[in-house]
């Protein structure tokens, strides 16, 4: 295991191209929403999204928690490695099965036969995720840059090409599909390629056993969080038709695209560099709120935006035809500003192992999640997405206090370091809102309106930081990343 400098030298070369490497991601994803929206209609993104909550569920069972355990790890033998490749294969395998086996009574509930012909389909993209799955984790283990990037950006221009070229030539929503299994092909084969494992037969099935202890928490808690996610669009489609489906769906893409993009990678690496400071806690908590500090002034100001300028950017990005899906959009970016400090707080137990208190506080969560869907459906996919708002203050507050009851970061110093960063976005939320005003009384086109808000709230969180002692130690913390880089070459071996 290397050296704390050497461990932070090479994650934060990671967390630098990870960051490049997602605006590209970012804009590719955007533009190839933007296009397919103009080619495509609510109801092909609606018999899409129709199948996503089956696909999304089985999906958990095709990982089981496999792929943290195998980077929280402290150490793991190359016979573990066999072991969770193996029986990650036969997960992917089984959920394939399933997935096909459910697809007639899938489209039977929502009425719509193709339905099923999708789901046969998304069956062979899980198959193929399971057989990369293990590459994957182990590349992000030993921190490797390069190949990971690769993983994360060649398949999205695979899938950008493959689903527009497949829609201007008339494919419908089977274009969403084969941008999808295009995806899943080139990630699987760029991470063979990058990975030196190779498995071989597994022996000594019994220590598979803490392997599978652990993901078992990880699992338990996707599953409440798929179905509290989940029933959403269920009940939508359900209740009010395929168009309200389509519209709920884009809506809710266009926000966890503006964030998940950062989120995910960054997770991985937060993860990874705290799980092996767990030693030294002085250490893990200087990590932990560089890394959060920086998440949290990257992603909050964009979703502040889209919050508040839902119609520019709905226009801008989907065109008139989707302006319907406005509301939901604001209210859902509104929620979501929440998601990145929950976020945050899962890497202190995910990294620490109480996998077991994650599960036990995130189903609480998810019963909330489900009560706020009860409350909010009688108004529609629009007050499905208010009440999402509502509720996810107190949801991610629970996850924020039950990851700090104890360890390295405290639940003082954790409100301590969202103090100024919450005062400077209340700063951007007033200058951006007075720039809306201002667009919409002078008919400023959506792109001045939007782009411009989105330089206005980074800007504002800037000054506003630098106003004050506590802000300008967030700044400082943030722009310590480049003082991570030591002036030298060559890093420990792991």
């Amino acid at each position: 295991m290397p050296h704390s400098p050497d461990l932070m030298l090479k994650a934060s070369r990671w967390a630098v191209l990870s960051v490049a490497a997602q605006l590209v991601k970012a804009v590719l994803l955007f533009g190839s929403q933007v296009v397919l929206a103009r080619l495509l209609s609510p109801v092909d993104f609606g018999i899409v999204a129709m199948c996503v909550p089956v696909f999304s569920f089985l999906s958990i069972f095709n990982d089981l928690g496999l792929s943290q355990a195998t980077v929280q790890r402290p150490g793991l033998t190359r016979n573990e490695s066999n072991l969770i490749f193996w029986m990650n294969a036969g997960l992917g395998l089984t959920v394939a099965m399933a997935i096909a086996a459910v697809a007639p009574a899938a489209a039977s509930f929502y009425g719509d036969s193709r339905v099923a012909s999708v789901l046969v389909a998304l069956s062979f993209v899980i198959l193929v995720n399971s057989l990369s799955s293990q590459q994957i984790a182990l590349l992000v283990r030993g921190i490797r840059p390069v190949p990971l990037l690769l993983i994360e950006i060649l398949p999205v221009i695979g899938n950008v090409i493959a689903s527009i070229a497949t829609a201007l030539h008339g494919f419908g929503y089977w274009s969403i599909v084969i941008g999808q299994a295009t995806h899943a092909f080139m990630a699987g084969s760029i991470a063979w390629i990058a990975s030196d494992f190779r498995p071989s037969w597994p022996r000594d099935l019994r220590k598979s056993i803490p392997i599978l202890r652990f993901g078992a928490h990880l699992t338990g808690l996707s599953i409440g969080s798929f179905f509290a996610a989940n029933l959403s669009p269920v009940l939508v489609g359900r209740l009010f038709g395929v168009i309200q489906v389509g519209l709920f769906d884009r809506a809710f893409k266009l926000v966890s695209m503006s964030y998940m993009q950062i989120l995910a990678p960054i997770s991985r690496i937060a993860e990874t560099v705290l799980a092996r400071l767990l030693d030294d806690d002085e250490q893990y908590r200087k990590a932990f709120m560089q890394i959060a500090e920086a998440t949290l002034l990257v992603t909050l100001p964009g979703l502040l935006c889209i919050a508040i300028q839902s119609d520019a950017a709905v226009s801008l990005l989907y065109g008139p035809k989707w302006i319907d899906c406005s509301p939901i959009v604001s209210f859902f970016a509104f929620g979501s500003l929440m998601t990145p400090l929950g976020t945050v707080a899962t890497w202190l137990m995910i990294t620490q192992g109480r996998t077991a208190r994650l599960l036990k506080y995130g189903l609480i969560g998810n019963v909330m999640s489900v009560l706020s869907l009860l409350v909010g459906i009688s108004w529609g996919a629009v007050g499905v997405a208010l009440s999402f708002a509502v509720f996810s203050i107190p949801i991610h507050g629970l996850t924020i206090w039950a990851a700090t009851r104890d360890g390295p970061v405290s639940l003082a110093r954790f409100t301590g370091m969202l103090l100024p960063i919450v005062g400077a976005i209340v700063a951007a939320a007033v200058a951006v809102f007075s720039l809306s005003v201002m667009a919409n009384r002078y008919g400023l086109p959506d792109a001045v309106e939007f782009c411009g808000g989105i330089a206005i709230a980074y800007l504002t969180v800037g000054v506003a930081l630098g106003c004050s002692a506590a802000g300008r130690r967030v700044l400082r913390d943030a722009a310590r990343i480049r003082e991570i880089f030591p002036r030298r070459r060559g890093l420990a071996s792991q």
